[in-house]
């Protein structure tokens, strides 16, 4: 008597354990951060699994004048993460000129996920 009721206590136990249980990814997110010389930022995007595409677009102030850019990409279900380098200023022939005193940043990302849905992420620096 005894080793069926540790045999169907066991049963019990495997199916508690083995049944599928619901598990949720983690929501797409977005970073950035500027490198000390104020030359460049670095945009982070993570726990892409769930994301079929990205887009974003960054703004800045210089000299008065608002500045930016805006890109994308698709992760063909194979990136988890991303880390992008944007120069703050424009490149030509070799050379590049930096843009002075950049600040005011805001990024605005767009996750485009694979059920059809999309999901968006924010961020501001002074």
């Amino acid at each position: 008597m005894f080793k069926k009721q540790v045999f169907i206590l066991t049963l019990v136990s495997l199916f508690t354990f083995l049944s599928p249980q619901k598990s949720f990814a983690a929501s797409p997110g977005a970073s950035f951060r500027l490198d000390p010389t104020r030359r460049f930022v670095f945009l982070t995007l993570t726990n892409l699994q769930s994301v079929a595409r990205v887009s974003y677009v960054l703004t800045y102030e210089t000299r008065g004048v608002t500045k930016g850019f805006e890109g994308g990409f698709r992760t063909f279900g194979r990136q988890r993460r991303s880390v992008r380098r944007q120069i703050l200023g424009t490149c030509s022939s070799g050379r590049c000129v930096y843009h002075t005193n950049p600040h005011g940043f805001q990024l605005d990302v767009t996750f485009y996920l694979k059920s059809g849905g999309t999901t968006t992420a924010s961020q501001t620096l002074p």
